[in-house]
């Protein structure tokens, strides 16, 4: 498998997201997880796609008694922003703007905070960029 995050599906990414930060979780805690988020999916729904993360090696899973408690991989990249870092290479790869770029374009609308906030990260790095 070349690389296996450009294989990561919408609800596999939720699952990551859940287990990003969290101690060992078992499919019954990522269940009501994803049921509180708005996914009202069966246990072995959750548990397939458990055992597709940990065979794409994106989570590890120890047993305990007669279940598995699962967590993510390598806790060192599992921070929130390593985490969008790999969700953003799956979905845009090369395209670098799609991500800002879909933000301005998307129905939830970015207040006028947000897109002051967004205007001066782009004028700072535009700053930083002209001192190069």
């Amino acid at each position: 498998m070349g690389n296996k995050l450009l294989d990561v599906g919408p609800l596999e990414l939720e699952v990551l997201g859940i287990l990003n930060g969290a101690p060992r979780l078992s499919v019954s805690e990522i269940q009501a997880s994803l049921k509180n988020s708005g996914h009202k999916l069966a246990y072995t729904t959750v548990m397939t796609v458990l055992v597709r993360l940990y065979k794409k090696r994106l989570v590890v899973r120890e047993k305990q008694s007669r279940q598995f408690l699962y967590s993510a991989t390598d806790k060192k990249d599992s921070s929130p922003l390593k985490l969008f870092e790999r969700v953003k290479n799956s979905l845009f790869r090369s395209e670098k703007l799609k991500p800002i770029l879909s933000l301005l374009e998307s129905d939830d609308e970015l207040s006028r905070d947000d897109l002051e906030t967004l205007k001066q990260a782009i004028d700072t790095r535009l700053k930083q960029q002209g001192k190069k």
